[in-house]
């Protein structure tokens, strides 16, 4: 009897055993789930705030990269209306500028061109007996372009009328400032019967006046 109840105690507690098995896995499958859960929570809850506080690291400044774009939009095309108009105002200003340069260079060539040298004359003085000589080099000032070339055309006929009045002069007639003064004028007054011209020539002017 006694071993037999024994036997019935020992099968007994095994049964329980057996029973108690699965309700002790069904208890370690939940703990795992809710361990899970809060990894997964902890894991959320630890992205947005890396994402808060570094957005860097969650691509965040690629928005504002998106965002600023429009504003290096906007001043790129200020920027490109405000050229055309720069590079249409320095043209006017370089066109002006040109204009102003040939303008004053026209008036210098022009105010050079009227003077036209004429060849040396060397002459002996009417007092002297050939003993004292003058050698001058003048220059005639025409009025303008067309009595200019007057002067140039009959070049030989002025030069020979410098000669006869230069060797009509003498020593006295052509000292000092008065004397070339006078000289001047009788040069001028005989170059403009020569052209057929009133006042063809403005000024004459000695380069060159040397006696010995």
């Amino acid at each position: 009897m006694t071993a037999n109840i024994e036997k019935n105690e020992i099968t007994n507690s095994q049964k329980n055993k057996t029973v108690d098995h699965p309700t002790s896995k069904s208890k370690g499958n939940k703990t795992i789930i809710l361990m899970g859960g809060v990894v997964l929570i902890s894991v959320v809850c630890a992205f947005v705030f890396v994402s808060k506080v570094y957005p860097a690291l969650t691509g965040s400044p690629q928005l504002n990269a998106v965002e600023q774009e429009p504003e290096h939009a906007e001043e790129t095309a200020v920027v490109q209306i405000m050229k055309p108009a720069e590079i249409e105002k320095e043209p006017v200003s370089s066109s002006k500028k040109k204009d102003e340069k040939g303008k004053e260079e026209k008036n210098e060539v022009a105010e050079e061109s009227m003077i036209v040298p004429v060849d040396p004359v060397i002459v002996n003085l009417s007092d002297s007996n050939g003993r004292r000589y003058l050698k001058a080099r003048i220059n005639l000032e025409a009025r303008d372009g067309d009595v200019k070339k007057k002067i140039e055309s009959k070049s030989v006929q002025i030069k020979d009328r410098l000669i006869s009045i230069l060797s009509s002069k003498t020593l006295e007639d052509i000292e000092g400032l008065e004397g070339q003064e006078n000289l001047r004028k009788e040069i001028k007054d005989t170059v403009d019967v020569v052209l057929k011209e009133g006042e063809g020539v403005v000024q004459v002017y000695f380069t060159e006046f040397v006696i010995q």
